[in-house]
């Protein structure tokens, strides 16, 4: 019974290393759970993001969303925006074709390509001893080759067939996007030391999302 006692102690010390080290992760692999959580609102890379971080910040430092809801608002809240701006009568009718392409805008967004160009460890200025590792990354969209040239003139005075088509257009022309666009961004995660390991946080990611939307949405006007 002893040497049970024993062995059953044994697995669980085994155990409990080998979950230790499945969660010291390098810096650009936890980078990339950033990326895929804000980004492309993978709820399967936030969960993973979540499961790192809890080990040295704790579960209320985590974070608490669910990134389909997240992405389903930000569509809507284009779509509503939009529609705001159109002759009610215009923007009741044409309220699918709006939604179909700020679905699509998006999807072309959660697309992104990205390659971390470097990766360097720099010193915190304004926290003694506080190491970050800096990440130099660039991230590709692919976006229309010439949608500026769908013009719909005065929002005030179209028809609704008319806007229908433009709208129907334009989400074709980013269905079929081939042009990308390319941006070097800068990404800075804390170090946290425990004992010889070194874990990796950064406590505003959406400061990427911002970033990435505002050079995004500049090269599709």
């Amino acid at each position: 019974m002893k040497k049970l006692k024993i062995t059953f102690l044994v697995m669980l010390m085994f155990c409990a290393q080998n979950l230790k080290s499945q969660n010291i992760l390098p810096a650009e692999n936890v980078f990339n759970l950033y990326f895929d959580s804000f980004v492309r609102y993978n709820d399967d890379s936030l969960k993973e993001l979540n499961s790192y971080l809890i080990n040295f910040l704790g579960k209320e430092s985590t974070h608490k969303m669910n990134l389909r809801d997240t992405y389903t608002e930000r569509v809507d809240y284009f779509t509503q925006l939009f529609l705001s701006n159109l002759p009610a009568n215009v923007a009741s009718e044409c309220k699918d074709e709006a939604r179909n392409y700020f679905v699509v805008l998006m999807d072309n967004f959660k697309d992104a390509k990205y390659n971390i160009k470097t990766i360097k460890p720099v010193f915190n200025e304004n926290i003694k001893n506080q190491a970050i590792s800096e990440i130099n990354y660039e991230v590709s969209f692919k976006v229309p080759e010439n949608a500026s040239e769908l013009n719909i003139g005065d929002v005030k005075k179209i028809d609704a067939a008319e806007m229908k088509k433009y709208l129907v257009d334009l989400t074709i022309q980013f269905k079929k996007a081939s042009k990308t666009v390319t941006t070097v961004q800068k990404f800075n995660m804390f170090q946290i030391k425990a004992g010889n390991d070194t874990y990796y946080w950064n406590g505003g990611p959406q400061e990427m999302t911002w970033k990435l939307n505002e050079f995004y949405f500049k090269n599709i006007n």
